[in-house]
């Protein structure tokens, strides 16, 4: 094709002009190798980053199934970190539909939460989804299901948008401590709040050399709930730290050794 003016006086070359392509197999093979290029090189920075940044126990863990380990769960703390370097910004956009039901006092028995993770100038990068079942796995807290739906849209969104699926997982975030008894499902009465000085105590697990990183994940992730009850505090303690007994005449007397004493003698 010959050159031709613009109607400015310059000349142009239409060869040099690249059509607008919406599928990238369409367009040229130099630009289409360039995409993947820079792409390829893009992911590996971030993959790099993500390997160097992210901290186990704290953003990502793995928890002990059938005696293997499993694939590391992306957490919420992690997920945050990789949205914010990517300067991406969360956003839930059917919330509000939630929170209008609640405001003409309809019954919620499922939250389905969407999250969009958008760009400086609003546009969608990523999208994710998060479920929960208020009554069978929050025991009717509904500002709790609603929390941790966001918390699994969010992460979901953030493992889509990223391409990281290869490497973590969210299925396992919410698992319990393979070792730690879980309360009795028999009804009762409203539980107490453990006491700050219980969390305290736990939050002190989460830096011991004795705690495992497995534990340390799923620790933080009870702390980061904020609604631990003091039943279930003094559990982890007794687990961990042994259960003490008060005895006439003796005071407080250690009973039993925790698993801090034993892993410490081994």
């Amino acid at each position: 094709m010959q050159p031709n003016g613009n109607g400015n006086g310059q000349i142009v070359d239409y060869q040099d002009i690249q059509p607008v392509v919406i599928n990238p197999m369409d367009a040229s093979p130099a630009i289409f190798k360039a995409g993947l290029d820079r792409r390829k090189e893009n992911r590996k920075t971030l993959m790099d980053w993500i390997r160097s940044s992210l901290v186990e126990g704290r953003d990502f863990g793995s928890i002990m199934i059938n005696g293997k380990q499993s694939k590391p769960s992306l957490l919420k703390p992690g997920a945050e970190k990789i949205a914010g370097m990517l300067g991406l910004i969360p956003r839930f956009p059917n919330l509000k539909l939630y929170e209008d039901a609640v405001l003409e006092g309809k019954s919620i028995t499922t939250i389905i939460l969407k999250c969009e993770l958008q760009n400086q100038i609003g546009e969608v990068i990523g999208e994710g989804v998060g479920a929960r079942a208020v009554d069978t796995q929050d025991n009717g807290d509904l500002n709790k299901a609603l929390k941790m739906s966001a918390k699994s849209a969010m992460i979901d969104a953030t493992l889509r948008c990223a391409g990281i699926s290869e490497i973590f997982t969210q299925d396992i975030e919410e698992m319990p401590l393979a070792e730690v008894k879980q309360p009795s499902q028999k009804p009762v009465m409203p539980e107490k709040l453990a006491t700050e000085k219980q969390l305290s105590a736990i939050r002190a697990l989460i830096d011991h050399p004795n705690v495992y990183n497995d534990e340390k994940r799923t620790l933080h992730e009870l702390l980061e709930e904020g609604n631990m009850s003091r039943e279930k505090s003094t559990e982890i303690m007794n687990f961990y730290y042994g259960v003490q007994e008060y005895q006439r005449g003796s005071g407080w007397v250690k009973v039993s050794t925790g698993k801090l004493e034993e892993r410490r003698n081994h």
